[in-house]
């Protein structure tokens, strides 16, 4: 009797035992489930890229959670007069209207043709599409001089090879283009060195991607 008791004890441990580690097991699976369900509510940021018509600017916007990030670049004869940052709420649709400078930056339902509208009521159109980034497309940034230096890689429309446009600013309202120190070919996402001359000196700085508006 003694034994057959003894037993039974060690069966009603185990069983309370097994009892524990399914509620721990299901605990654990209850969290991980509701990680992915937050992951899968907010999902990686979107980067598209394209032009501003009937000019040399570039345009580049990050997006994701409900969040806008626009950075319109001018080219040779614009990037002192163009080029400027826009941010704000974008809704579930792309479409997005952002104020700033007197300028205007808005996007139509699908986020991919919007207008730029100067301080003087002239209305540009734009156009993005996503960057492909095994090309490294996408926009970069680094932050000099109290400024915030933008970078454009893109492809543009019938051309084999991405290129890059940027502009350096100052205080002051001052504004340099940059160029990329390394040949395109050889720059990844993790980052692009490039140069700028300012005031007659050579700085040289790491643009890095930004994932998030």
């Amino acid at each position: 009797m003694g034994l057959f008791h003894r037993s039974g004890e060690i069966v009603l441990y185990c069983l309370k035992s097994a009892r524990a580690l399914a509620r721990a097991a299901g605990a654990l699976g209850f969290m991980l489930s509701a990680g992915c369900a937050a992951e899968a509510v907010n999902p990686a940021p979107e980067t598209s890229v394209g032009a501003v018509e009937g000019t040399d600017a570039v345009v580049a916007a990050v997006r994701g959670e409900g969040q806008v990030t626009l950075y319109v670049c001018g080219g040779a004869s614009s990037y002192a007069t163009m080029t400027r940052w826009f941010e704000g709420p974008a809704d579930a649709s792309g479409a997005f209207s952002l104020a700033k400078g007197g300028w205007t930056a808005s996007a139509e339902p699908g986020g991919d043709a919007g207008r730029l509208r100067t301080p003087d009521g002239a209305e540009l159109a734009f156009h993005l599409r996503p960057a492909s980034l095994d090309r490294a497309e996408g926009l970069y940034a680094a932050v000099d001089s109290g400024c915030r230096t933008g970078v454009v890689v893109h492809t543009p429309e019938g051309a084999e090879a991405p290129a890059l446009q940027g502009t350096w600013c100052g205080a002051g309202d001052r504004y340099a283009q940059v160029t990329p120190i390394r040949s395109l070919h050889e720059i990844d996402r993790r980052g692009i060195e490039v140069r700028v001359e300012v005031d007659g000196a050579r700085k040289h700085l790491l643009v890095t991607p930004l994932d998030r508006p």
